[in-house]
């Protein structure tokens, strides 16, 4: 075999009556320990034609279930070890790069041109991948297909949750029975669901990373990734070298309040608008009170929504409603790709003119069904509720919520956790901050809604050693050359200063007035 920078002999299990050597140990850090006799790593054939056509080597992770509390049940991980572009001695002494995805739970595995992508990032190193337990790839697979035809999340712009009604009951109820009938499927399907989060991802991750031997790792996530690679960080720092992070969605603010989460994302919006009045002395006479602007397009919606009859089938039509919860559900989407039209569509709105509305709402990407194929919905629901432990809220604080801001419908999904069946079993301090001094780059979108450059900003408040820098005209998780030497550069060295200068190398687009 060839080596990789890994043990070549790679496959472990740890008997109970085994000595353990000292390098194999891992120190009590925070919570989490690894106990190694209940995991093990296995050769096995790729995941995926997508990894075998990039020529890794391929395995699969059997674990408990439950790593706090073995009994028995155990899951399968499948795992690739990418090698990097480099040749012989240089490639064998590279730390590795460990890739956590976003989604959550949106598996990259069978997808080449990600691979290709994310191989280049990494520059000179392998790159090991993985899905999370209960994605895709993994078995149990947590799936829950039915929920993407409520969910305003994977089906982008059209959802009946959104555009089927004008009520906001009636769109709650859609979507929590959703969620409800999804966590009852997986309960009688027999998966012990609390397990499923990102506590015990950070276990499985780190019996990879034992199982392959590696001392350290680099960490890389991308979107609510970069929140799991954290939480591996805060569980086992002692073996993280540096971490990447592509517009990361962190535990602790997602968390929140969803509201409070609401308004500061929307926030960005007005921000785009003071942008182009800066920026284009025309800009200030098509929308004068800019301020008022976003708010003001909402209300002439919701005081007349835009109405549209489509075919959803040979003989059969569906009417759609579109109101200030859709406007804002569709802006969140889509604001990177449309962000120098926005004047002009809030002025025109604003007017009653809603000649650009097809346009807008995407209303020719409408299908009557959908799916989400990169998914496990049923992970995503589990990540995105179990997560939160504790913190998970309410029906009756949804309920209010929703009634206070209907908006909070269209826009990130954790207050349907309050129709979840369980809590997550995850420590109390999972949703907390930590402290850290390891190198860290966070690389921001500056038209992205989500996951703009103020998340890298509130990690600096108790990160020592972190570098955050705002990419230009780009959105949620940019893929660019400039992000891409800035990873290079930072993971060659990860306490030098990155080299920042092409971030505003990507224009922004012409406004539209």
């Amino acid at each position: 075999m060839r080596a990789h920078g890994y043990k070549t002999r790679f496959i472990k299990y740890i008997s109970a009556g085994c000595a353990l050597t000292a390098a194999s140990l891992i120190a009590t850090s925070a919570i989490a320990q690894i106990k190694s006799e209940h995991s093990r790593l296995e050769s096995s054939g790729c995941a995926t034609r997508a990894l075998s056509d990039a020529g890794a080597q391929c395995y699969t992770l059997y674990t408990e279930e439950n790593h706090d509390h073995p009994n028995g049940t155990t899951i399968e991980v499948p795992v690739a070890v990418l090698p990097s572009d480099s040749q012989g001695q240089e490639r064998s002494q590279k730390t590795p790069a460990f890739f956590f995805t976003g989604g959550p739970g949106a598996s990259m595995l069978a997808a080449p041109e990600l691979i290709r992508q994310y191989r280049k990032d990494v520059g000179a190193r392998p790159l090991v991948v993985f899905d999370y337990r209960g994605m895709n790839h993994s078995q149990p697979a947590l799936k829950c297909p039915d929920y993407a035809n409520v969910s305003t999340y994977h089906d982008i712009i059209f959802s009946p949750a959104i555009s089927g009604s004008l009520s906001t009951t009636e769109r709650m109820r859609s979507i929590a029975d959703a969620v409800q009938r999804c966590y009852q499927k997986l309960e009688a399907e027999g998966s012990d669901i609390s397990q499923y989060n990102s506590y015990t991802i950070a276990q499985d991750v780190e019996a990879i990373r034992e199982g392959l031997g590696y001392d350290s790792i680099n960490v890389y996530g991308r979107s609510t990734g970069g929140g799991t690679a954290l939480q591996y960080m805060r569980y086992y720092p002692e073996h993280v070298r540096s971490a990447v992070l592509v517009s990361p969605w962190y535990t602790n603010l997602r968390n929140r309040a969803p509201i409070d989460e609401f308004y500061t994302a929307k926030q960005k919006y007005t921000d785009i608008l003071g942008l182009c009045v800066r920026q284009n002395e025309q800009c200030q006479h098509t929308v004068p009170a800019w301020f008022l602007a976003i708010e003001r397009a909402r209300r002439a919606l919701d005081s007349k929504p835009y109405v549209k009859t489509l075919k959803a089938g040979t003989n059969d039509e569906e009417t759609h409603y579109f109101d200030g919860v859709a406007f804002l559900h569709t802006l969140y989407i889509t604001l990177p790709s449309m962000y120098e039209d926005l004047p002009r569509v809030v002025s025109e709105v604003q007017e009653g003119d809603y000649g650009s509305l097809d346009e807008f709402f995407r209303i020719d990407t409408f299908k009557p069904e959908t799916e989400a194929p990169s998914y496990a919905l049923g992970y995503f629901l589990a990540n995105t509720c179990n997560d939160m432990g504790a913190n998970r809220p309410t029906k009756a604080d949804s309920r209010a919520m929703l009634e206070r801001e209907p908006a909070l419908l269209g826009f990130e999904q954790p207050w349907v956790c309050a129709w979840w069946g369980t809590d997550g079993a995850v420590p109390k301090e999972n949703s907390q901050r930590f402290e850290s001094d390891t190198p860290v780059l966070s690389i921001h979108g500056q038209m992205d809604p989500c996951c703009g450059i103020r998340w890298g900003q509130h990690l600096a408040e108790s990160f020592e050693n972190i570098q955050v820098v705002e990419l230009q005209g780009h959105g949620h998780t940019p893929d660019s050359e400039c992000g891409t030497t800035m990873m290079q550069g930072f993971l060659r060295d990860p306490n030098a200063p990155v080299d920042d200068s092409c971030k505003k190398n990507n224009p922004l687009e012409a406004w539209k007035l």
